[in-house]
């Protein structure tokens, strides 16, 4: 039995997360936006939780409070707010990824 080594970055796991996020509270896919927030909001702060230690990178320490004031205004319904903030914290792994 071969076991895979998990070698994905907290840039990584932070970025896929806000991407799907992003996708998923879209007007056009968002049906029940109550439900859509909930369970937006469970999938961001997993992705938080799962994320590492981002001592050194500064642009990434912006994405992260980025990310986590989003999943405030999911627990609100607050898509809108929440999707600036995701839109804000995509911004901040360009820069991340880059060193900046």
């Amino acid at each position: 039995m071969s076991s895979a080594v998990d070698t994905r970055t907290s840039t990584d796991v932070l970025e896929m997360a806000v991407e799907q996020v992003l996708a998923s509270v879209r007007p056009a896919t968002l049906g029940d936006p109550v439900a859509g927030a909930r369970r937006a909001e469970e999938s961001l702060r997993d992705a938080l939780r799962d994320t590492g230690p981002v001592d050194d990178n500064t642009a990434l320490q912006y994405a992260l409070a980025c990310a986590e004031a989003a999943c405030e205004h999911l627990k609100y319904c607050e898509i809108q707010e929440a999707r600036t903030l995701l839109t804000a914290a995509r911004g901040q792994l360009v820069l991340a990824r880059t060193g900046v």
